[in-house]
Formats: structure tokens, C-alpha cells, sequence
């Protein structure tokens, strides 16, 4: 069977395969490299890929039109007063304006964030300017070269000890620029079990983009 795949030609030195969450292969190669031969040289990578993409994405679709909250699923229920049940997993939504449920969600990391980013940052000795949260499309936070972070409103949909794995990571960043040696032992120092963490962050990831309220929460105006 043929695989389709988009090829990018860059001005680059190493070769590298993209498979998107959907299934979509993107090859980007330098000017000199023949596409073909590597997607050959990979198929057997490749499929792999895809297979686990499909399982993931039959795992997940089921709860497509849950929340994904705080690494659960909540159930979204019209009612009269905003509120969030942890324990039933319920979100109970005026209206099922989801303006309210985003405003909530933005509080809800916004204050987590205020006072995790200043311990961590206390702890790794670095200091960082201002704080941003917004959707990104292919991250789940940065940081600026003038100390500025950004973070993912889909960090809510983590568990919290993930959340704070990003904050650990991105605040190392200011100590180590580059995903290097050195930066991953500065990692493995105040987060251990860091290699699990980013398994588990490429799980959550791939459940989030087959999420139909995730998505909807993306392009509501709150």
C-alpha cells in the first residue's frame, strides 16, 4: 500500500518525517535528498506511527464531547449555575455558553501558574518577566529570549503533575536554551521522570485534537 505523504524542501542539514495526529505525513528534506528513499527507508517506522495513532484515536473518540479536565473526563450539563463537580465528574454550564467555562479555565491556570512559575523559579534560580496564556497550536508552552513565558490554556486539560513538568521545563530553558545533554540532567534533577512525562504529554496531545469540546473552546470569544 502507498503511503501519501507532503514533501517541504528546506534549507536544512538533517531530514526529518512529521506524522500529524490526523494521520497527515509531512517529509522535509534538504534541496539535495530524494523524499522517496527516505519515506523507504522509514515505512516500516512510519506504519508503526499510524497504527498507534488509529488505537489512540479509537481509545479517545468515545469521550469526543467530554471535557477533558485536569486528566478526566467531565461531562458538560446545561444548568442554572456554573459550577464544576469533581467528584461526578460534572460540569454544569448556563446555557452551554462555553465563554463561561473558558473565562473559569483561564482563572483556574492563571492562579496556578502566578504562584507555581514563582517557586519553580525561585527553586531553578532564574528569573522570568511576564506570564501568557493562550491556545498554541503546536505547544504546549515557550518562552522568550526576554524571559517571557507562554503557556497553553490546554494545560488544564492535564493532570497537575504535568503541568508543573512544563513549568519545570520551560523555566530550565532559561538556564539551558537548547534540548541537550545538559539540559535534560538539569531536568532529571527536579523532575525525575521526565521521559515519562513527555510519553504522557504526546497521549494527552493526540486525545485533545480528536476533542470535540477542546476545540470548540478554542475558537469561542471569551
Amino acid at each position: 500500500m502507498g503511503l501519501n505523504y507532503e514533501v517541504i524542501v528546506r534549507n536544512i542539514k538533517h531530514s526529518r518525517i512529521e506524522i500529524r495526529p490526523d494521520g497527515k505525513i509531512k517529509v522535509i528534506v534538504p534541496p539535495n535528498q530524494n523524499p522517496g528513499e527516505l519515506i523507504k527507508r522509514k515505512r516500516g517506522w512510519i506504519e508503526k506511527k499510524l497504527a498507534e495513532i488509529e488505537e489512540f484515536k479509537k481509545q479517545f473518540s468515545q469521550f469526543s464531547d467530554k471535557l477533558l479536565l485536569n486528566g478526566e473526563f467531565y461531562e458538560i450539563i446545561n444548568g442554572e449555575e456554573f459550577s464544576v463537580n469533581p467528584k461526578f465528574k460534572v460540569v454544569f454550564l448556563p446555557d452551554n455558553d462555553l465563554r463561561v467555562l473558558k473565562r473559569w479555565l483561564k482563572n483556574q491556570l492563571r492562579e496556578e501558574l502566578d504562584f507555581k512559575v514563582r517557586l519553580f523559579a525561585s527553586i531553578l534560580g532564574v528569573k522570568y518577566r511576564k506570564i501568557y496564556i493562550r491556545f498554541q497550536r503546536t505547544k504546549w508552552a515557550s518562552c522568550s529570549k526576554k524571559g517571557n513565558l507562554s503557556f497553553n490554556l490546554m494545560l488544564m486539560a492535564l493532570p497537575e503533575s504535568l503541568r508543573d513538568y512544563i513549568v519545570i521545563h520551560e523555566l530550565a530553558h532559561m538556564r539551558i536554551p537548547r534540548h541537550g545533554s545538559q539540559f535534560w540532567r538539569l531536568i532529571g534533577e527536579y523532575y525525575p521522570e521526565y521521559k515519562e512525562a513527555e510519553k504522557k504529554l504526546k497521549t494527552f496531545w493526540l486525545a485533545l485534537e480528536w476533542n470535540e469540546v477542546w476545540k470548540k473552546l478554542r475558537e469561542t470569544k471569551a
